[in-house]
């Protein structure tokens, strides 16, 4: 109460000296150029200069030094959450190089390579966009990943984490107006999925007994982490189950053409390296395969999806089950990148593998931007993080050492 009475103060006193400006009175002149008085006023003087004078606090000091975004939204919803959890070439891109490097049934070694006849396509490579994404399994990675698995996570995020009354995670959903009213249409908005999946019901059940405890002694959460809940039939309607998406198919083939024949993208072409032997076969057909150096790897795997898969795993969903489609594109690429952003499917299934999570246990988690990276593995420990100030005066020892368990930032 004392802080926003401060501010209605504050914000009172600026008002009535920018008027008395605006109308050219002497009295103005002054007070236009001079601070309100209650920022300025020290314990010392403090009556003299207020009528109505208020006793100095630390909510006073916390709402001049600090932004009131930083209160409204202590865990950074409407800024950073937004941004990174909205992005969609973190998803066009890892899908669509799937369906162009990864089905070839004559590749038994499964590293991406594939066979190119630039004289009968007419182009020196593949064109990233206008043959990849016409691949009927881009668009189908895409929809069910971006029309899906994303929105279980940004729904289940945006419950526990935004401020209450608001949905900025939501409310950008779909990349682009015109995909966000269509998704909205359809009933495919992340709000519905979370309800129809159940997943969002399960994470903030789960988080609720992790602060407060167990109502029922040894229930487990339904689709948590722990097992399932006291009644077994809920686990058949939890889950990334299919049917979810509303014309989930009619969607797939919409996103293969739209971003096939996109022509502001036509032309590029994808990341390849050309295999110099097969520069001689007289037919001139080339092998390549993709260069995982470029950003199409560097930036959206580690640093776009395993994000995704990283806070599936704080909200304690079943990973193999709900983000399926998401594993299965990480799995190919970090393969093609000798690389282990998350446990392959070998690993991560199986009696012997006991509680190994497939993020947290993964051999270069610490190369990702996934919140295990930096040594989170709870909702709770996730907003501790997210609140950190940007300044570094809160909790300033806490934040170098998570920092510093990162493999990105601990190279620079």
């Amino acid at each position: 109460a004392n802080g926003a009475r401060n501010a209605m103060m504050i914000a009172a006193q600026t008002h009535k000296q920018l008027k008395e400006a605006k109308e050219g009175s002497s009295s103005g002149v002054v007070a236009a150029s001079m601070p309100p008085a209650v920022m300025t006023a020290t314990a010392s003087n403090y009556a003299n200069q207020l009528t109505n004078s208020i006793p100095a606090s630390p909510t006073l000091d916390l709402l001049l030094t600090q932004s009131l975004s930083d209160h409204a939204d202590p865990s950074s919803t409407l800024g950073f959450l937004t941004c990174t959890l909205n992005s969609t070439n973190q998803i066009l891109h890892p899908c669509i190089l799937v369906a162009l490097f990864g089905d070839d049934p004559t590749n038994n070694d499964d590293d991406g390579t594939i066979t190119w006849n630039p004289i009968k396509e007419g182009t020196p490579l593949p064109r990233f966009y206008a043959d990849g994404a016409a691949k009927p399994l881009a668009g189908q990675l895409i929809t069910s990943i971006a029309g899906g698995e994303m929105y279980f996570v940004i729904d289940a995020m945006e419950r526990l984490l935004s401020p209450r009354g608001y949905d900025p995670l939501t409310a950008l959903h779909g990349g682009e107006p015109v995909g966000r009213r269509l998704m909205n249409f359809l009933g495919n908005s992340p709000h519905e999925l979370g309800e129809r999946s159940g997943l969002t019901g399960v994470a903030m059940r789960r988080e609720w007994e992790s602060l407060f405890g167990k109502d029922g002694g040894d229930e487990k959460v339904a689709g948590g982490a722990g097992g399932s809940s006291g009644n077994e039939n809920e686990d058949d309607d939890v889950g990334n189950t299919e049917g979810l998406i509303h014309r989930e198919n009619m969607l797939a083939k919409f996103m293969s053409y739209g971003l096939s024949h996109n022509s502001r993208l036509n032309a590029v072409l994808s990341p390849c390296i050309i295999d110099e032997s097969s520069k001689s076969n007289e037919d001139g057909t080339i092998r390549i395969k993709p260069n995982t150096t470029t950003r199409f790897f560097t930036d959206d795997t580690q640093h776009g999806m395993c994000i995704y898969l990283g806070l599936a795993e704080l909200l304690g969903f079943d990973l193999e089950r709900d983000m399926k489609q998401t594993l299965y594109v990480v799995r190919r690429l970090q393969k093609w990148m000798n690389k282990e952003f998350v446990l392959p499917e070998s690993n991560a299934t199986g009696k012997a593998n006991g509680n190994r999570k497939i993020v947290s246990s993964a051999k270069d988690v610490a190369e990702t931007s996934a919140p295990q990276a930096f040594g989170i593995h709870s909702i709770q420990e996730l907003k501790q993080f997210l609140r950190l100030d940007v300044f570094g005066e809160m909790q300033q020892v806490r934040t170098e050492g998570r920092l510093g368990r990162s493999g990105l930032v601990s190279r620079l």
